[in-house]
């Protein structure tokens, strides 16, 4: 039998989670390349186990009434990894901007050139009250005053007026992360499913996302478009109905995709 031994280590410092891995079958999509999808699922497993290892795992938190969110991410993609190869994961906590935490990404290939990189912004919050909680409460947690210069920042989607209608989807069961609501590896799915057939085949270079508004299993995403050909861009937002208001909208994600 051959045994493929990865590891997954901390930095001295605490500061950074390093992980190596192959991509699998199961990641990819008809072009053999991993999943947009699976970027968001390393992000948010490395950043649950760089806390898990400095001794605030998800149950602690939850014991204590908190769980980490993700507010906004950015991704560059200079070459999407391909099935059965071999790369490693590093996921840096940064210095916070106020109550919101900064996580650096780097995905690296066996080689060691970068596949891809990204920023995001997490907060710690009490899932009842949504109330955001000072990353000073987490005194045993290492610091970090690095700051990674990254172009296409972590901010705010400037969605435009004019959408165009895509489609609905309904929360499943399989959609659902451990909090109960839906997983934020699952948006940018949402943001690809739903595209005409002739977007659905770019090559995407970066996407941004914002996360708005949780959305749980039975509700209905209305998914909504706007497509800049001449900027190489795509906008999509995900709306939930607010409930007892008439018929009103809000939205629960927003996503730039920009394509070759």
């Amino acid at each position: 039998m051959i045994m493929e031994n990865f590891k997954t280590y901390l930095s001295e410092d605490g500061t950074e989670i390093c992980g190596e891995t192959k991509i699998l079958f199961g990641q990819c999509g008809a072009d053999r390349c991993l999943h947009l999808t699976e970027i968001m699922e390393y992000c948010a497993d490395y950043v649950i186990d760089l806390y898990a290892r400095q001794g605030y795992d998800r149950q602690k938190m939850n014991d204590m009434g908190y769980v980490q969110m993700v507010s906004r991410t950015s991704i560059h993609i200079d070459r999407m990894p391909c099935e059965n190869e071999f790369m490693t994961v590093k996921v840096r906590e940064e210095k916070p901007e106020g109550f919101q935490l900064m996580r650096h990404y780097e995905f690296v290939s066996e080689k060691g050139d970068r596949l891809i990189e990204g920023k995001s912004l997490w907060v710690i919050v009490e899932p009842e009250t949504h109330s955001v909680v000072a990353p000073g409460k987490f005194q045993c947690l290492s610091k970090s005053e690095v700051q990674t210069e990254f172009e296409k920042k972590p901010g705010k989607i400037k969605v435009p007026e004019n959408l165009e209608f895509l489609g609905d989807q309904k929360i499943l069961l399989s959609h659902l992360d451990p909090n109960g609501h839906l997983t934020n590896a699952k948006y940018i799915n949402f943001a690809i499913d739903f595209l005409p057939d002739e977007y659905q085949h770019k090559e995407i270079t970066d996407f941004r996302l914002n996360f708005c508004r949780e959305i749980k299993k039975g509700e209905v995403m209305h998914v909504y478009g706007f497509f800049d050909d001449e900027n190489r861009k795509i906008v999509v937002a995900g709306k939930r109905d607010v409930p007892e208001s008439g018929g009103k909208m809000e939205s629960s994600f927003e996503c730039e995709l920009f394509y070759r």
